[in-house]
């Protein structure tokens, strides 16, 4: 027997709110659940916890994390193997196999759950490669994850409702936020109410962020956006100033701040390789973050023996990953051993889904901040590509993904395409309106060693 392979009834990989909440009913009714996560702990991004004994103060958090401790604490008791700081590679039905302090490993299961979670979304603009000009999610695993403070100085921009969590995070760790701009018009917050009104948590939620930033003296300015970063090496200023209803900027209006860390933020993309690996059917959903895992009413794919929850999905956040990852444990349930899925989980998902697309629907990448970035701005970090190329590119190749990419290699880097896929075709096309192809995979999906590859166990 290959000492490197594992059985289960059920992988589940990430242990984010979703793969956490499918793993603790399954193990509950007795199933073998094994999770497959790339953290060093349990939580994922939005219920991240800090590395064991880790130094680090207590960070604000809003109501829905009282959720997260308490499903934290079930995870932790209930009887489920964990492989932290495991990156899923290759994946096959009723096979994942995984890299996990170098060594080579294969889960065989009956049934997969895909709970990966999402990235960042990347709008270049000028400077956005300087050192200090991070992600508004990487922000939060600073502060977060392993209780550092990113700076002095910070300035947070772009469009969503993670600006907030980034904002009250970095006051949270002593940072100063000199300025918070959202791109969006104020009208957004009038059309997300319908949302939030309709949904009891998230009308908590939203007081609660309303208070931090009232009390901390922060003021959200609408209809503004970050036009670029400046530095000598290092972020030390950004050109800020007014945005039409478009997003596109009013020159104008330009004023400088000085800045030593700038937290972009323009929303999430769901994470589908391994679905896409898998053979399972996608779709784009633009008001859920672009190409999403495509499910039936109990998260099934059209794979039968692969589900799916959370952001893979469609971005939604932590309540409807949760719902989510109850609804396709019960769903496994009614596979492997028989009975009727319950229609309250049903409509619990169905509810949690109305509120999060509500939000969502509100807060949209505004076409015109793809008219941030001028002729050099680097546009594909991984190749070094700048604007220019990538729109040269396009006009020789075609404006598919496949043509830029013949073209200039713009995303054929280690990333994938994962930073500049979301916005590459827009940028080529100058038109923010224009949506990215679906993306393409290959083995392995994540970066690992060859020796990695060359030493995995068969299936």
């Amino acid at each position: 027997m290959n000492e490197r392979i594992l059985d289960a009834d059920v992988g589940i990989v990430g242990a984010g709110p979703g793969g956490m909440a499918a793993a603790v009913e399954l193990a509950r009714a007795g199933l073998r659940v094994l999770v497959l996560d790339e953290g060093a702990r349990p939580g994922g991004q939005i219920f991240r916890q800090l590395p064991a004994g880790a130094a680090g103060g207590k960070i604000a958090e809003p109501p829905s994390h009282h959720h997260g401790h308490a499903l934290l604490q079930q995870f932790g008791a209930g009887a489920i193997t964990v492989r932290s700081q495991a990156v899923v590679w290759n994946a096959q039905p009723g096979r994942l196999w995984f890299e996990q302090e170098g060594a080579s490993w294969l889960l065989r299961c009956q049934r997969i759950v895909l709970a990966p979670g999402a990235y960042d979304r990347c709008i270049p603009f000028p400077g956005w490669t300087l050192p200090g000009v991070i992600t508004a999610g990487a922000a939060q695993v600073m502060v977060r994850g392993f209780g550092i403070r990113p700076g002095q100085r910070a300035l947070v921009a772009g469009t969503g409702p993670l600006l907030l969590p980034t904002v009250t995070a970095l006051l949270a760790a002593g940072v100063r936020v000199v300025a918070a701009l959202e791109a969006a018009p104020r009208l957004a917050a009038l059309k997300a109410l319908p949302g939030v009104f309709g949904n009891g948590a998230r009308l908590r939620e939203a007081f609660w962020y309303a208070r931090q930033l009232l009390q901390r003296g922060v003021r959200l300015q609408w209809s503004s956006a970050m036009f670029a970063c400046e530095g000598d090496g290092v972020v030390r200023r950004a050109v800020i100033g007014k945005v039409d209803r478009h997003g596109r900027p009013r020159r104008e209006t330009a004023r400088t701040v000085d800045v030593d860390v700038v937290c972009a933020g323009f929303g999430l993309v769901p994470s589908i390789e391994l679905g896409q690996l898998l053979g399972c059917a996608i779709a784009r959903t633009d008001v859920r973050g672009g190409w999403c895992v495509t499910v039936d009413e109990v998260q099934r794919t059209s794979v039968p023996s692969v589900l799916a929850v959370g952001e893979i999905c469609g971005i939604g956040g932590g309540e409807v990953a949760m719902a989510e990852g109850r609804l396709a444990a019960s769903a496994v349930l009614a596979d492997l051993r028989g009975g009727e899925v319950p229609a309250a989980l049903r409509a619990r998902v169905r509810s949690e889904r109305k509120a999060a697309d509500a939000m969502l629907r509100a807060f949209p990448p505004l076409p015109g901040l793809y008219e941030l970035a001028d002729a050099p701005t680097i546009v594909c970090r991984c190749e070094d590509v700048p604007l220019a190329k990538v729109r040269e590119a396009a006009e020789l190749h075609g404006r598919d993904a496949r043509g830029i990419k013949m073209g200039c290699r713009a995303g054929m880097g280690p990333c994938q395409a994962r930073i500049c896929g979301p916005s590459l075709q827009a940028m080529a096309c100058g038109d923010g309106r224009v949506p990215m192809d679906a993306p393409v995979v290959q083995v392995p999906v994540k970066a690992v060693s060859v020796g990695t590859m060359l030493a995995a166990p068969p299936g």
